[in-house]
């Protein structure tokens, strides 16, 4: 049996499915709508998911929402909490583009900060939604947007986060629930 969540390797979900798994085989995707809209192709299989998950391109798509409409596809097998590894929420103060890339499940996190720092205006950065935290972190970095919320871990291994320009705003520490379901 397979065991399918968000990849790539890094993602919480990644390190959700190792905590959970006992003899399925993980496999990685590159974003949850790929999974919940082919939920026929993997009939048979689980999934791991967390109840944050929001989908950064069918804004009616979310965990609430595929939970109650997927009843009849979808079998609660377990949940459980597992924390998220500690979230950055890094600025680039020498920003090319007043961009600011982020998972969407995110959002409300980045919201908070702009409207506390007085950025939620036409000041403040665009939002674009990233399917997971790593791509949201290369395009950061790549494209040279302004902010971004990322895991700790992920950008300290990177040689950016030596560098002055990129400063932590703030650290955050979320818990998670993490739901596993059999898919019929």
């Amino acid at each position: 049996m397979k065991l399918h969540t968000l990849g790539p390797t890094g993602t919480d979900s990644q390190r959700a499915a190792m905590h959970f798994v006992t003899t399925q085989k993980i496999v990685l995707h590159d974003s949850f709508e790929e999974i919940f809209l082919h939920l026929d192709d993997y009939v048979g299989d689980q999934l791991i998911v967390p109840v944050a998950f929001k989908s950064n391109r069918l804004p009616e798509l979310n965990w609430a929402d595929i939970n109650y409409s997927e009843w009849q596809r979808l079998a609660i097998v377990t949940t459980f909490a597992l924390p998220l590894l500690t979230l950055s929420l890094v600025e680039n103060t020498k920003f090319k583009r007043n961009v600011a890339i982020i998972h969407a499940a995110t959002e409300g996190l980045l919201l908070r900060y702009l409207r506390e720092q007085d950025l939620d205006n036409a000041w403040g950065p665009s939002v674009v939604f990233s399917p997971s935290k790593p791509v949201a972190l290369a395009g950061f970095i790549n494209d040279q947007n302004r902010f971004t919320i990322i895991s700790e871990e992920q950008f300290l291994k990177l040689p950016e986060s030596e560098d002055p320009k990129y400063q932590v705003r703030q650290s955050l520490q979320p818990q998670m629930v993490w739901v596993v379901y059999q898919i019929k």
